[in-house]
């Protein structure tokens, strides 16, 4: 867990974990096939896993996240994510070494992280180097489809940004702002009263040196005790909320080139000096294109996603088995339609069909029925034309017993996660 937490100290770490599915290792879950997507397979402690970090992600959120809200979101991740790395590879996308090198190379730059600590704190939460890279090449995989998909969706015309200046030029208002330089004397509230009077002394004698033409910008950085003196005191532009109170009504109480009396506030005395003043004013059309265009891009990026998973989950054979009520599993693709439709054939085309206009059998099949879908067919043996028998345990047991060995401390969990990754690529 410490390699855990060391990751999401970084934004760009926390998508890796988010993605990627690192979670505590020694979860005891008992792991079976969850739901298939196409011909791949997604297994409980996969979606375990995720729930995990999604708790942490809610972790400071005031109201509980129910643990069967956390397992459907977490399954909505995994089989969106799915869904665009297999659509990704189908048009031919790639990602190479280097990308791969330079990733690696950036999470551990962020964390502080010398030459193979990295591995080595992967040994130690049971992963590999090698699967580590292999995930991190998936979230860069679907963030290329993803980003060539929702970009040839979202256009941002003249039009559109004209309409939505119009239907909002009220949110484009911009208050005024006064530009301003000051001179500080620390004398905080409750200090010893020697010390402010001898501060404001000292404010008397130098607001007398301005009054007498003194450059207020050097008698700032002569005399200020705030951390603007190297500026001449120049505390740039003021918006009204952003100052305490007595300093914020002196201010846009000038005008440009006048200089306050000494005002006293919480810090000590100030003496003010206004150099411009903003008015407010409704932006232009011409000033609010681009932040319209951003508001408008956003826009249509999340509803080109929404439209594109749905497209997606459409034609792909989607089968979800992660509760015993068919009316659950029927909910847990928040994106997809209520029907599962499938392009596959055979036995595949067959298992899908039957479940996809009412809520029955598919989902409540034993697992051994669901996998003949996805079993590899027999291999001739030698000249004689003859078959051997497909695997006689089903792809949940082997699951389960490499799972029971880890349980068992008969193998280690990074055996344990070798053996899992072998097994499921079979398919």
């Amino acid at each position: 867990m410490n390699f855990l937490k060391k990751l999401v100290k970084t934004g760009f770490a926390l998508i890796l974990v988010l993605m990627l599915g690192l979670a505590p290792v020694h979860a005891k879950v008992f792991d079976k096939v969850a739901a298939k997507v196409n011909t791949e397979i997604i297994t409980l402690s996969a979606i375990q896993e995720r729930a995990q970090l999604l708790r942490q992600k809610y972790a400071q959120s005031p109201v509980g996240i129910p643990e069967q809200e956390l397992l459907k979101e977490a399954l909505n991740m995994i089989i969106d994510e799915r869904l665009q790395l297999q659509e990704g590879k189908k048009l031919g996308f790639v990602v190479d070494e280097d990308s791969i090198d330079a990733a690696v190379k950036d999470i551990s730059n962020k964390n502080g992280l010398a030459d193979g600590q990295l591995q080595a704190m992967l040994e130690r939460e049971g992963r590999t180097l090698s699967s580590y890279r292999n995930h991190i090449r998936d979230q860069i995989l679907v963030s290329k489809i993803s980003r060539f998909e929702i970009g040839n969706r979202v256009k941002v015309s003249d039009k559109s940004v004209n309409e939505y200046y119009r239907m909002h030029q009220k949110d484009f208002w911009t208050d005024g702002q006064v530009r301003a330089r000051h001179i500080l004397f620390i004398a905080e509230r409750g200090s010893s009263e020697t010390n402010r009077e001898a501060k404001l002394e000292m404010a008397k004698k130098v607001l007398s040196k301005i009054q007498k033409g003194g450059d207020f910008s050097e008698l700032a950085t002569e005399y200020s005790e705030d951390v603007s003196a190297s500026s001449g005191g120049d505390v740039g532009f003021v918006t009204r909320g952003k100052m305490v109170r007595e300093f914020e009504e002196a201010v846009f109480s000038l005008k440009p080139g006048q200089i306050s009396d000494i005002v006293e506030t919480e810090y000590g005395y100030h003496i003010i000096k206004v150099e411009e003043v903003l008015l407010g004013k409704t932006l232009t059309l011409k000033e609010a294109k681009d932040r319209i265009t951003l508001i408008l891009t956003a826009q249509k990026q999340q509803q080109g996603y929404d439209d594109w998973m749905e497209e997606l989950k459409k034609t792909a054979f989607i089968e979800v088995n992660l509760f015993e009520e068919p009316d659950k599993n029927k909910s847990l693709v928040s994106r997809g339609s209520d029907k599962k439709k499938t392009n596959g054939e055979g036995k595949a085309k067959k298992a899908l069909s039957a479940g996809s206009d009412s809520q029955q059998s598919a989902l409540q099949q034993k697992w051994e029925k669901m996998y003949k879908s996805v079993e590899k067919p027999a291999q001739p043996k030698g000249d004689s034309g003859k078959y051997e028998n497909s695997e006689l345990e089903s792809l949940e047991k082997k699951l389960r017993d490499i799972k029971k060995l880890r349980d068992q401390n008969r193998i280690s969990e990074q055996e344990y996660q070798k053996r899992k990754e072998n097994l499921l690529n079979r398919l």
